[in-house]
Parts: structure tokens; sequence; C-alpha cells
């Protein structure tokens, strides 16, 4: 995870903890994107501007039932839902039907919710597995050793080290199967 997920998870928990000082901090970081997001599908300054304060005014309403995982994400979700129902009910013009349709939220908020989730997967799936095999596997796969250093570090044989990477591969293809990545 990145230095701002991690602050903003430790912001969102102060926050669901009634925290006003988080809920601000957490109000200061996000505010002006979310509000430039809003006034960007909708544009209109100060409607973007009363979407996105509901947006906030409902998740300090909610802050104690909220069960998420990615606020950043639920936040942006949150005013384009906004937006959305706004248009709606609203008159809009032809080039705001063209902006609604085109937007969803930032595709790297969408893609960073993705990748946290299969991250956690993948840690779960892999903490099923035998130590030595997890040991041996991030060695290859996320430290990026060869077969013949991790061999040589862990003192085993490399066909142990080759038998280890196929078993975990064999374990996340079969748990993973559902998962589409691309």
């Amino acid at each position: 995870m990145q230095k701002e997920d991690k602050s903003l998870d430790g912001l969102m928990q102060a926050v669901a903890n009634s925290d006003k000082n988080a809920y601000n901090s957490l109000y200061e970081l996000l505010w002006e994107p979310m509000y430039l997001y809003a006034s960007s599908i909708i544009m209109d300054d100060n409607l973007a501007k009363d979407l996105v304060q509901e947006v906030w005014l409902d998740y300090w309403n909610r802050r104690k039932v909220l069960q998420v995982k990615n606020i950043k994400s639920y936040l942006y979700k949150a005013v384009r839902y906004q937006c959305y129902n706004k248009l709606r009910d609203s008159k809009f013009n032809a080039t705001q039907i063209e902006i609604a349709n085109s937007l969803s939220s930032p595709a790297a908020i969408e893609l960073e919710e993705d990748v946290t989730a299969l991250y956690c997967k993948i840690e779960i799936i892999l903490s099923g597995l035998p130590k030595r095999c997890q040991e041996v596997f991030r060695l290859s796969r996320i430290n990026d050793y060869s077969n013949n250093q991790i061999a040589k570090a862990l003192n085993i044989s490399q066909r142990s080290v080759e038998n280890n990477i196929s078993i975990a591969l064999r374990k996340l293809r079969k748990e993973l199967s559902v998962v589409k990545l691309f």
C-alpha cells in the first residue's frame, strides 16, 4: 500500500470513532479533487460544491455504520452518484449527457481499489501455504530472485525451489480462476 493510502486509512478509522480533527484532515485532503470531479460532470460550480458538501455530510452522519475499505474510492463514487441523480432529476444539455456517459470515476482510483483487493486475496491464499513454500514464492515472484539464488539462500536444492513455486502457482491459479485481470 502507498503512504497516502495508509494515511487515509488511519484518518478513516479515526473518523469512524468520531474524531472531528481526522474528519477535517480527510476533508482538507480530498475536498478539492472531489469538487473538481463533480464540477467536470455537472458543469455548474455552485451545484458541484453543494453536492460534494452533501457527500461529506452524509459520510459524517453515517461514519459509525459504514463498512468502507477504500475511503477515497467510496467518496468519489458517492460524488458520482450524487451528480448522476441530480442530472437525472433535472433537465440537462447534450454536453452534460455526453460527459456523464464518458466519466465514471477516475480510473486510477477504481484500478487502485481492484489492485488492493487482488493483493489482499493473494496474501490470503499465500498465507494458507506451508511456510517454506510462502518464503520461496515471495523470494521468486516478489523479490525477483532466481531459482539458483533462492536455493543458495535457503540451503535447499534448485528442484525443491521449483517444486515450491509450482505448488504456490497452482494454488493461486485455482483460487484466482474467477478473477479476470484484463
